[in-house]
C-alpha cells in the first residue's frame, strides 16, 4: 500500500474513533443530566436530594463541555502560515490546555521554523496526534512538549504523568490492540525520513509516557536518513 494511502486510512480510523467516543462518552454524559433532571423532578420537596441531583448533573454536563471543547479543536486545523511553527505549536498548546484538564508546557527550537512546509506540516499534526493520545487514554494532569536541534537532527519529546501502558504495545503495531494514534504519527515521521521511540512503563505509578521522535534537517526522506535516525532516538532512549 502507498504511504499516503496508508496514512489516509489511518487518519479516517481516528475521525470515526473520535466519532464513536463522543457517541459513546459525550452524549452518555449528556444522558445521565437528562436522566438527572427527570430524577429532580421527584424529589423537588426534599432539598437535599434536589441539592446532590444538582450537583450531578452540573458534573454531567461540564464534563461533556469539557469533552466537546477538546475534540472540536483537536480536529480544528493550525494556520502555519501566520506565526511559523514554533508560535504554532505554543498556540496550539495554550488553547488545548485551556480546553482540558491537561497542563502543557512547551520548549520549541526557534530552528524549527527553518524546515519545509511539508515537514512543518508533519511535525504539527504529530504533536496533535500524540496530545490526543494524552487526552484521551493517558488519565495525566501535565504534558511536556520539547523539540530541541541536535546536529543534523530535530528531536521531538511529547511526555506526560498519566498511567502509562505496556511499550511493547507501541512495538506490536496492531491497531486493535493500541489504536491508530501511534501507526498514524510512524507515517508521518517516515514520510519526512524520521522515526518514533515510545517509552511507558504501566507498572509504575504516574510514571507516564515518553514520545521520543527524530528526524533531519533536510528535505530528503531517504533511506539513509531513516537509518541515522534510527540510531540516534535508540541512543536517545538508551535501547
Amino acid at each position: 500500500m502507498h504511504p499516503n494511502a496508508s496514512l489516509a486510512s489511518l487518519q479516517e480510523g481516528m475521525q470515526q474513533r473520535i466519532a464513536s467516543d463522543l457517541h459513546d462518552s459525550t452524549c452518555q454524559h449528556l444522558i445521565a443530566a437528562s436522566l438527572g433532571l427527570m430524577r429532580l423532578r421527584t424529589c423537588l420537596n426534599d432539598q437535599a436530594s434536589a441539592a446532590r441531583l444538582c450537583d450531578e448533573i452540573d458534573a454531567s454536563i461540564d464534563e461533556a463541555l469539557r469533552e466537546i471543547r477538546a475534540f472540536a479543536y483537536l480536529l480544528h486545523p493550525q494556520n502555519l502560515t501566520v506565526d511559523g511553527l514554533k508560535a504554532t505549536i505554543e498556540r496550539y498548546s495554550r488553547g488545548f490546555a485551556a480546553r482540558t484538564s491537561l497542563q502543557v508546557t512547551t520548549r520549541i527550537s526557534s530552528d524549527i521554523d527553518r524546515l519545509s512546509r511539508d515537514k512543518q506540516h508533519a511535525l504539527l499534526r504529530v504533536i496533535q496526534e500524540a496530545l490526543t493520545n494524552v487526552f484521551r487514554h493517558a488519565k495525566a494532569t501535565e504534558a511536556r512538549i520539547v523539540v530541541a536541534s541536535s546536529g543534523s537532527h530535530f528531536q521531538l519529546t511529547v511526555s506526560d504523568n498519566g498511567q502509562g501502558f505496556p511499550a511493547e504495545r507501541a512495538k506490536s503495531g496492531t491497531k486493535a490492540v493500541m489504536g491508530v494514534g501511534i501507526p498514524a504519527m510512524r507515517a508521518r515521521l517516515q514520510q519526512i525520513g524520521g522515526t518514533l521511540h515510545i517509552q511507558s512503563d504501566s507498572a509504575a505509578r504516574h510514571s507516564g509516557t515518553t514520545l521520543l521522535a527524530v528526524f533531519p534537517r533536510d528535505i530528503a526522506g531517504n533511506k539513509r536518513n531513516r537509518k541515522a535516525a534510527t540510531t540516534l532516538v535508540r541512543a536517545r532512549a538508551g535501547t
